[in-house]
């Protein structure tokens, strides 16, 4: 129960401060359709990709995809209208992603200087490849970091049946990311 206590306080806290208009159920369910779209997104890209003979112009076609898929996450994650208590994990999670995108743009640059593309992922190993996967490995850092922190609102639940607790500060939130393993 110590445990719980700084919790409350900081819930409680969060809560006086105001914030968006989105519940944190609400706004982490909004995340995770943006994520799960995202993820399908490149999948299906990726097997179109590797169902071809590498071509120039194939790889042309799959990042403009793949720069399409980046930008309209990007956006979403923007238009979201994060509660007080995530501001700054919504901040953050603009930079990496962001970040994320900028390296894909610089990798696809990379990709597209290449006469001719022989391998599907000839480009991963270029100074531009391995900067955008150390970028990537931020943002799996940054959803495993996010799927533990909206996890721990499970320690609330028992809260929930006190009358003198807000309920918006016994909320729990049940996401599913999907964050590869660290």
């Amino acid at each position: 129960m110590r445990r719980i206590w700084p919790t409350i306080a900081l819930a409680a806290l969060l809560t006086a401060c105001g914030g968006g208009e989105l519940t944190l159920s609400e706004y982490a369910s909004q995340a995770e359709d943006l994520v799960a779209e995202m993820e399908s997104q490149f999948e299906s890209l990726d097997a179109a990709w590797e169902s071809q003979v590498p071509s120039a112009e194939g790889a042309r076609t799959y990042w403009d995809g793949r720069l399409d898929i980046r930008a309209e996450f990007l956006d979403g994650v923007r238009e979201l209208d994060p509660p007080a208590a995530v501001e700054d994990q919504h901040a953050a999670a603009l930079d990496v992603f962001a970040r994320i995108t900028a390296a894909d743009e610089a990798l696809a640059e990379r990709a597209d200087a290449f006469e001719t593309i022989t391998d599907h992922w000839q480009w991963v190993d270029t100074p531009e490849g391995r900067a955008s996967d150390a970028l990537l490995q931020e943002v799996f850092a940054f959803c495993r970091a996010s799927q533990a922190d909206f996890d721990a609102t499970k320690d609330l639940e028992g809260l929930k049946d006190l009358p003198w607790i807000p309920s918006e500060m016994t909320e729990v939130v049940s996401v599913a990311f999907g964050c590869p393993e660290g």
